[in-house]
């Protein structure tokens, strides 16, 4: 049986008290991935999250170029966590970039466990929404970064430089 101790350095578990935690690895599975192995398909149905114990895992999204890694988590980090808010199929693809193992939480259990234990559920709610405000504001900076350099690009030729934003 595995520890709740890695569970305290997950932001998304980190403020789950030991039973909680303990609820949490009873409904999880430990998972091994080799490099390069893919852990699931962009487009595949999300059928529960991960939570990376050891190794490190790309999430990348498939472009005419080929592959386009958006980020590289490594232990502690969690993906496929939006299957847990709607039913929309996963985004991107997840790939091991190194020897992994991945604590897997079904979303069926997961669920149940938060329709079952509303202090559970708000705990790990909350955490996720500052994660995923996290991201947003991240993705934003990417955003901004792009939109400067292309305008900034265009500002000599003649054109007058500005994107128009979606």
């Amino acid at each position: 049986m595995i520890s709740t101790v890695f569970l305290t350095k997950s932001p998304l578990f980190r403020n789950l008290d030991e039973q909680e935690r303990a609820q949490i690895l009873i409904a999880g599975q430990v998972k091994q991935f080799k490099s390069g192995q893919r852990i699931f398909a962009e487009g595949d149905d999300g059928d529960g999250m991960f939570v990376v114990m050891k190794g490190a895992v790309r999430i990348s999204k498939r472009a005419p170029s080929g592959e386009e890694a958006l980020a590289v988590l490594e232990p502690h980090s969690f993906f496929g966590e939006m299957s847990l808010i709607d039913s929309s199929p996963r985004a991107a693809d997840a790939i091991a970039h190194e020897d992994s193992e991945l604590f897997f939480i079904p979303l069926k259990e997961l669920r149940n466990l938060i329709e079952s234990h509303h202090q559970l559920a708000l705990k790990i709610l909350f955490a996720l929404s500052e994660t995923l405000a996290a991201r947003l504001r991240e993705t934003n900076e990417r955003y901004m970064s792009i939109f400067t350099i292309a305008q900034w690009g265009n500002s000599g030729s003649g054109s007058p430089g500005i994107l128009p934003l979606p």
